[in-house]
């Protein structure tokens, strides 16, 4: 039993790095660090040769560049795929408009060929008597 309960308290304490005194602090004086990292970055300092070999941390630098050709790719395709898309909704709707303005003319082109239809309609045009003698 004493065994179970030994085991269940140190189950039960959250684990703390060493030197580290709360949970909270330390996630706030890493941003804080991090934050004034960011600040007093100074790009002719970085790549002077002799701090970018001993001291910088290049890794980010080499993954930039060596992933920059797949950045680029990535961006294009996705510009090109948003303007081609507008474009695309574009030509819809201007051949909607187009199939109005057509369809307009054919409604007025009948409605003008029925105001000149005589009274009884028009009559079949025949050629010779209607019954054989």
């Amino acid at each position: 039993m004493a065994l179970r309960l030994a085991a269940l308290r140190r189950f039960c304490s959250k684990p703390m790095p060493l030197g580290v005194d709360k949970a909270g602090a330390s996630v706030t004086a890493s941003l804080r660090n991090a934050s004034e990292s960011i600040k007093s970055f100074n790009f002719s300092r970085y790549f002077e040769e002799k701090y970018f070999w001993e001291k910088a941390n290049v890794g980010p630098f080499f993954l930039l560049l060596l992933f920059t050709p797949t950045i680029y790719r990535s961006l294009k395709d996705a510009y090109w795929t948003r303007q081609l898309r507008k474009m695309n909704t574009e030509e819809i709707i201007s051949d909607r408009y187009e199939w109005l303005k057509v369809s307009m003319i054919q409604d007025e082109v009948e409605a003008s060929l029925l105001s000149q239809v005589p009274a009884g309609g028009i009559q079949p045009l025949m050629l010779g008597p209607s019954s054989p003698h």
